[in-house]
């Protein structure tokens, strides 16, 4: 266990440094620049005739180099803990991921509250009660919510009760600490869309690996012997049908980082999903790049982290 804990762990630098070079040249690919953005501001449609200017811009903002120097820079200036500044706001970029984090953080975490007992609960219900109407009915609103994008569950949350109420979610954001009822009625609604369709497939998954289980000699053992259903059920049959459950809830993770981009864009939310549509569109490369660094990292983490769990809740898996 514990060689297979440090080889996994010397991986993740390795794995890093291979995201951090994949993530700086697909932000260069991205059509455009930031000194096209602040010539068009200065100068309008003549911004292109001004090669000085345009050459003291790439310059001041390091775009003149080469680009493997530019990515010697930018890698060495992260990993001394300069971030640097936005080209768009000229703010620290850490300062800005700190006050952004915190909104998607609480967006993340409601998900996973909504998200697991839904689709674990779901599941359960249904594989103990299969074929039965009310199996039936749950089997019928999971397919239905894989079927709905997210982003289109999302639009009809805003507009239905503004068409036909005339209610729509308080604006602007509020934090947590300065106003709790108004900061929890603004997330929790984006949290319970973002959480819907990841509770489906969890939903599936829990009933198909629940049905599994029920069938073993064990479980009939189990109820044979007069243990309580519930017993039977949560200590015995969930347990041995966590693994591939696990597995899809550390997905989850990327799942909802990708989802916070489409959630927060719809219902206006200053989280780093919509951090990152709007440093894309004005090709503030530092942002982006970072962005895609911090969330790869964490998303490798949390794979470790899951692979590691496995053997908590399964005795028999053994690592080499």
């Amino acid at each position: 266990m514990r060689t297979y804990v440090i080889r996994r762990l010397l991986l993740v630098p390795v794995t890093v440094l291979l995201l951090s070079i994949f993530a700086f040249g697909l932000v260069r690919l991205v059509p455009g620049s930031v000194v096209d953005a602040r010539l068009s501001n200065t100068m309008g449609a003549s911004a292109g005739a001004d090669p000085e200017q345009r050459a003291a811009l790439e310059a001041h903002f390091g775009l003149d180099k080469p680009v493997p120097v530019q990515y010697v820079n930018w890698i060495g200036q992260v990993f001394s803990g300069d971030f640097g500044d936005s080209w768009l706001t000229r703010e620290s970029i850490m300062d800005t991921f700190a006050r952004r984090m915190l909104v998607t953080a609480e967006l993340l975490f409601l998900t996973l509250v909504l998200y697991i007992p839904i689709g674990v609960g779901t599941g359960i219900w249904s594989a103990v009660r299969r074929n039965r109407p009310d199996d039936y009915g749950i089997r019928f609103i999971t397919v239905l919510f894989l079927a709905i994008p997210n982003f289109w569950l999302a639009t009809l949350v805003v507009l239905i009760p503004l068409v036909l109420w005339h209610y729509a979610l308080p604006a602007p954001y509020e934090q947590l600490w300065h106003d709790p009822g108004t900061n929890l009625i603004q997330v929790i609604v984006p949290a319970a869309v973002a959480a819907l369709s990841g509770a489906a497939v969890l939903g599936r998954l829990a009933r198909s690996e629940m049905l599994e289980v029920l069938r073993q000699d064990y479980v009939r053992t189990a109820y044979a012997k007069g243990v309580s259903g519930r017993v039977v059920i949560l200590r015995h049959a969930l347990r041995n049908a966590m693994i591939p459950l696990i597995t899809l809830i550390g997905l989850v993770f990327a799942e909802g980082v990708a989802g916070s981009v489409i959630v927060e864009q719809i219902f206006g939310l200053p989280g780093m999903g919509r951090l990152l549509v709007q440093s894309i569109f004005a090709n503030d490369l530092p942002v982006v790049q970072l962005w895609m660094l911090f969330f790869g990292t964490a998303f490798v983490l949390i794979n470790l982290t899951v692979d590691l769990s496995y053997a908590v809740f399964d005795p028999r898996v053994r690592f080499q």
